[in-house]
């Protein structure tokens, strides 16, 4: 769907183009074609100048159409790309959790840990990946990051997950392209502000209630 949408977005603006072109081209025919036979060429000619000008600006506006149209499609193939990685990431990562042979093989721990709490582990990981994922495409602005990331730090297990394995994020992070480094370091600093602020939540509110129905 999004790949028809880019073709047809791509084909009005080289139609646009053509059209421009085209109407440049054929209108000294045009004029000639029409004109009296006693017209002042001379005169005609001062127009044309100014008739020059104004296809310069119209060619301008449409090659910066056809550009912006490129720019748009590389972008739109590499929101693609990324959502098709995620993807592919996604269903290892629901095959792993499925099966803790799979997921010794695919995620071993670095340090002894069971396999309850890895497996939470990699769950906060995931869900640091969404994030990621959509501060990328920008869906989400740093301020909404910032929101997101200290809902995430509220937890124990979020907390041990960064601890854990935050080196690697930011060594892979920042091999990456600015969007990456600016987001390692938002999830580094608010990780910080977390643990600063005082003891993590082990249990979630709802958990500690009894059923109300």
């Amino acid at each position: 769907m999004q790949r028809t949408r880019r073709l047809r977005i791509g084909l009005a603006y080289a139609l646009l183009g053509l059209g421009l072109l085209g109407l440049i081209v054929s209108t000294p025919f045009v004029l000639a074609a029409l004109a009296p036979a006693n017209t002042d060429w001379g005169k005609l000619s001062d127009i044309s100048g100014t008739y020059g000008a104004v296809s310069v600006v119209l060619s301008a506006i449409a090659l910066a159409g056809g550009a912006l149209s490129l720019l748009y499609q590389v972008q739109q193939t590499r929101t693609s790309n990324e959502q098709a990685t995620r993807d592919s990431h996604l269903q290892l990562a629901t095959l792993a959790l499925s099966d803790p042979d799979l997921l010794l093989a695919w995620s071993p721990p670095g340090t002894p840990v069971t396999l309850k709490r890895h497996r939470q582990h990699l769950m906060t990981s995931l869900a640091l990946g969404e994030l990621l994922q959509r501060f990328r495409i920008g869906h989400l602005s740093v301020e909404k990051l910032a929101v997101k990331l200290d809902g995430h730090f509220r937890g124990e297990i979020a907390r041990e997950q960064w601890k854990r394995e935050g080196p690697g994020w930011r060594r892979t992070m920042e091999a990456g392209d600015r969007r990456d480094r600016v987001f390692v370091r938002l999830v580094e600093e608010h990780y910080q502000a977390a643990v600063e602020a005082g003891p993590a939540s082990t249990r979630m509110e709802f958990q500690d209630r009894p059923d109300s129905a």
